[in-house]
Order: structure tokens, then sequence, then C-alpha cells
């Protein structure tokens, strides 16, 4: 059975949400209060409705209650109402609240109303940014929490022509590949720059010129790795 999930707030944040849920097979429900933000997803998802989020009336009648999930992307100019929005998903029963946070101690009043989940958008974007200003190495970096992030970094050359098993990659430098990005051969795609991703990796699997390495591991390993 399909799942379904609500979006509330159609800013940049809320809007990429509603989208990437649509793309992987959920049935969006997008909600904002402004009429050309509703009007401007509501051909791309299952139901737009111009909503007041803080009327619990409002919400019931609108199947709120029924939604396996919700995102609550309310932005940091209506704090209250993203707190009592989120409170009220909580209370209807959602069985998934994912909101939105400014700041730490929003986060912390987030999860006290029933949040399951809480993200802020602009602090986890600054801080991948400053990792890869820092460590240019490094392609794209997707912090894990902690001192822990997923980084996909060019093959080392030594690494060329070598396997998993035949470099100890994990005992010797403290990182794990979880997958390889492979560009596809110019001779079957006339130049075309799209490429492969290799998941599952085979103990015996070679690296080849031109692959990027899907890894894992503190950031401090990762950085020492990006060097070689």
């Amino acid at each position: 059975m399909k799942k379904c999930a609500v979006v509330i707030g159609l800013g940049i944040f809320g809007k990429r949400a509603a989208l990437s849920l649509t793309d992987r097979g959920v049935s969006v429900l997008a909600i904002d209060r402004v009429h050309m933000l509703v009007e401007g997803i509501k051909d791309q998802v299952d139901q737009a409705l111009i909503l007041d989020t803080t009327d619990e009336a409002a919400l019931r009648e609108a199947g709120i209650d029924r939604m396996d999930m919700a995102i609550c992307a309310i932005g940091n100019q209506h704090v209250e109402d993203g707190i009592l929005t989120t409170a009220l998903l909580s209370k209807l029963g959602v069985k998934r609240i994912l909101a939105r946070a400014g700041n730490p101690l929003q986060e912390r009043i987030l999860h006290q109303v029933g949040a399951h989940e809480v993200i802020n958008p602009e602090e986890a974007m600054a801080e991948r940014a400053a990792f890869r200003l820092a460590q240019p190495e490094l392609k794209e970096v997707i912090p894990m929490g902690g001192d822990v992030s997923v980084a996909e970094v060019e093959v080392p050359k030594k690494f060329i022509g070598k396997s998993l098993k035949e470099l100890d990659v994990r005992n010797r430098y403290n990182i794990t590949v979880v997958g390889i990005r492979r560009p596809d051969k110019p001779e079957t795609n006339a130049g075309e720059t799209d490429s492969e991703l290799i998941l599952n990796i085979a103990p015996d699997q070679r690296f080849e010129r031109g692959d990027h390495l899907i890894v894992l591991g503190r950031e401090e390993d990762l950085t020492v790795f990006s060097n070689f």
C-alpha cells in the first residue's frame, strides 16, 4: 500500500522534500498558507491545500490523522506556528514527524511537543560546505552524526588495479568503502558523463582509473585517506 505524507511549509526546504518524497513513490499532501506556493507545486504532488495548520479542526478535515508521516518545514519567520503545528501533528497520532528547527532551543522544544526527528537545514548545509572547503579532495560529504561522515573521494592512484581484499582498507585506514561511482565508458555512451554506482562490493572487485569511492568513517580518517 502506498505510503502517505504531509509536508507543511513550502519554502525551498519543504518544496524539495515534497518533490523528493513524490519521486520515491509516496503520496504527498503539500500545505502552505501562501496561495502562490501551493499553486507552484499542485501539479507535481497528489494534493496541495491552502490551510492554517495551527487549526486542529482544519487538520482533521484534511485527513492529517491518517498520514503515515509528516514534515513540518515551517520557516524561522513563524517559529510559534511550527511548534504548534508539530504539537497538533503529534496529538493527531501521525506515526513519524520530522520538524525543522532554527536553533538548539527550538530543537529541544520540538522534541518535547512530539517531533520524532528534528533537522536544522541551514546548520547542516553550513557544516557540509565548511568541510568541503577545508577538504577539497572530498567531492561530496554527508555528516552522519558525531564525527562520522559519508564522503566521495577519487580513487588513490596506488589503489588502481587492486581489490579491497588486497588493500585491507578497513583495517589499514579505519574507513569502510560502501560503494564505487564508476564513469560510463565513452565508447559506449558517446561522451556522456553518466556513471554507474556499484554497491555491495565484492572483496575481489578491482578499482579502476576514474573511480570515485563512497566511503564511511570519522572525519579525521577521511581527511587522511583523501590525501593519499
